[in-house]
């Protein structure tokens, strides 16, 4: 198959393209330890115990670049995701607007999910997109909080 061994490229080349495409350079540095805390860091931990752990999730070939079966260019496209995800929230200060990206990317994430288990390189074991949905909008809800206690949704509803 095309896509053996360089999804986890081909995603981190598309985050990080939609992060250079939409994401300003100063915000971009501005949002980078959240990216790298909230996006790798937590990538990292979620695969170990998901898959290494507790065997709900595995990846087959989906990495060219992988410690302990943990495929590191797909766990690092998270820190572009997370910049691109902050980046937005603090832009848009409506409760639509800030609901649509709470929702938008975890469901984004469940397409990718899909797409994978589509063309065998993740398989789930008493696990469903439901799931990953609900886990991946804990993360951004966690985020989004870290972001507004930090001060960072000044203008949340206001508007």
């Amino acid at each position: 198959m095309i896509l053996d061994n360089f999804a986890g490229g081909l995603i981190l080349f598309i985050s990080l393209f939609f992060m250079f495409l939409v994401v300003p350079e100063q915000k971009i540095k501005e949002f980078f330890s959240i990216g790298l805390v909230g996006g790798l860091v937590l990538a990292l931990i979620l695969v170990y115990l998901m898959q290494n752990m507790f065997g709900f999730w595995n990846f087959h070939n989906v990495d060219i670049v992988t410690i302990g079966d943990i495929p590191l260019l797909l766990s690092a496209a998270w820190i572009p995701t997370i910049i691109i995800f902050s980046y937005l929230l603090v832009k848009f200060k409506t409760t639509s607007a800030i609901s649509s990206i709470i929702l938008g990317f975890p469901l984004a994430a469940v397409v990718v999910h899909y797409f994978l288990i589509d063309y065998q390189l993740l398989s789930y074991a008493n696990w469903n997109l439901l799931y990953t949905f609900l886990v991946s909008l804990s993360i951004h809800l966690g985020i989004a909080y870290y972001l507004y206690r930090t001060n960072q949704l000044l203008n949340f509803n206001e508007n």
